[in-house]
């Protein structure tokens, strides 16, 4: 099959919230939870007609309307500890990148994205981040990724080569679409200056 047409990229965007979104809403049901499914068309050499339609990658993450006027730590630690973590590096860490956000901007949580391993190679994750950022994130003043490979049930990773690699190379891709480091593992993608191009 040839490469990917990157034009028929499609994006399926699922929100999963109760109620009415606003500031005195319950801290458990706060933040909004979006799931991202991206599926694309690839042809064979011989395919003259629509091609074949595959899935190309996905997402999750959440979006905290409001973040800078809210009680973020509460917010965030009712959700999952993932959440919470984050909540617990800006407040604690680096309340600098939340001082800034309290004219009401959102924060944006980049939990995972995924690119299907047959389509690594050509940027197709900062493709699929612009594509949520233009949809889903546009009012954040921060986007949070956490820029470490999944743990695994095997035991401590810090220490095995293969793992750090995995590390470096996933802070090195996200360092190219102009996310800076936070602290930690932890990146922030400051959406108030256009980085993106």
């Amino acid at each position: 099959m040839s490469d990917l047409v990157s034009e028929y990229l499609t994006y399926d965007y699922r929100c999963t919230f109760r109620g009415v979104p606003g500031v005195h809403h319950d801290p458990d049901d706060y933040p909004m939870f979006w799931t991202v499914k991206v599926k694309g068309r690839v042809w064979d050499d011989e395919d003259e007609g629509d091609g074949k339609e595959v899935t190309v990658g996905e997402a999750e993450l959440y979006v905290v309307p409001d973040a800078g006027i809210i009680d973020l730590f509460q917010t965030l630690d009712a959700v999952n500890q993932e959440v919470a973590n984050i909540g617990e590096m800006l407040l604690v860490n680096r309340p600098d990148l939340i001082h800034e956000m309290s004219l009401g901007w959102d924060l944006l949580i980049l939990s995972w994205l995924k690119v299907v391993p047959r389509f690594c190679g050509n940027k197709l994750g900062h493709s699929m981040l612009k594509a949520v950022l233009s949809t889903i994130g546009r009012s954040p003043a921060r986007v949070i990724i956490e820029a470490a490979p999944p743990l695994t049930d095997n035991g401590p990773m810090e220490g095995i080569p293969e793992y750090l690699g995995r590390k470096a190379a996933l802070r090195r891709y996200w360092k190219s679409f102009v996310f800076q480091p936070a602290h930690g593992d932890y990146l922030v993608f400051d959406d108030m200056a256009d980085g993106t191009d």
